[in-house]
């Protein structure tokens, strides 16, 4: 059975969401014991795309992708949709329909379309009562009350944290069941951000981005409630890869890579190859 996140929220710690992007890494995730999925924006350009984290990718290429990791995981999956995808009316569509192929919590942040990682500079926010419209649109637009809206702002780096607090309080009276502030730049930022905010809190732990990396049992006990390691996957993912091309060009082989393969059979048998020959 699939772990309610609202359930969560509720019982003592935080929920650890890792990163994923498609259905083998969904796969691999569940069978490790990983508790929850998170389907992050820039995973998803870098790894499907080939493509930087610049809002290039659109609402029905994220919406076909958690379909996709739907299909391969029982696992809850946080989904990062951007900004919505549009206005009160994109923002509605968005949620529904990533509701319908199985997201269980949909984020929606506050910057200005097109976005950018909330690690780059550059960015730039819409103002706040737009996006408590973005926010009741996305909370009247779900179906199941264990749907979870996230609402992200991207105020700290353009207008300061007193703004980005208050920004988070106003999205949390409009209806969103967590906040996040993006890229604190320091461990007293982040326990801040947690003590001043209204409604449970999300801290991105992207390891080489703009923040500190900060153990999850502190996190905790700044009273974190999901705790997001949304791309790093991709840094392991692109290190490795670049290796194994490396080793190619220069020896034309894999061999010296040979002691680091996964098993056919335990790829086949991670697939679920033998559900399917039996039916």
């Amino acid at each position: 059975m699939m772990t309610s996140l609202r359930s969560r929220l509720s019982e003592p710690g935080a929920i650890v969401a890792l990163g994923a992007h498609d259905g083998l890494t969904a796969r691999i995730a569940e069978r490790a014991g990983i508790e929850a999925l998170y389907h992050g924006g820039y995973a998803t350009a870098a790894h499907q795309f080939g493509l930087p984290d610049l809002g290039l990718v659109g609402r029905a290429e994220v919406v076909e992708s958690v379909r996709r990791m739907r299909a391969a995981t029982d696992l809850p999956i946080v989904v990062d949709a951007d900004t919505g995808y549009g206005s009160e009316a994109g923002v509605w569509l968005t949620t529904r329909e990533l509701e319908a192929v199985g997201a269980n919590a949909v984020q929606i942040e506050d910057q200005v379309s097109p976005k950018r990682c909330g690690h780059m500079e550059g960015k730039e926010v819409i103002p706040a009562n737009e996006m408590v419209l973005k926010v009741r649109a996305a909370v009247s637009a779900r179906r199941s009350d264990e749907t979870l809206i996230i609402a992200r702002s991207d105020a700290l780096q353009v207008t300061g944290m007193e703004d980005a607090i208050a920004r988070c309080n106003a999205y949390a009276d409009a209806g969103a069941d967590l906040v996040f502030v993006d890229a604190p730049p320091t461990v007293e930022d982040y326990a801040a951000i947690a003590e001043r905010c209204s409604a449970p809190c999300v801290a991105n732990m992207s390891e080489t981005g703009r923040s500190p990396a900060i153990q999850t049992a502190e996190l905790e006990a700044m009273g974190y409630k999901l705790v997001i390691f949304p791309s790093t996957q991709t840094w392991l993912f692109s290190k490795a890869y670049e290796e194994l091309c490396h080793a190619v060009v220069r020896d034309r082989t894999t061999a010296s890579l040979a002691d680091r393969f996964a098993p056919f059979d335990e790829v086949n048998d991670l697939l679920g190859l033998a559900e399917w020959q039996s039916r």
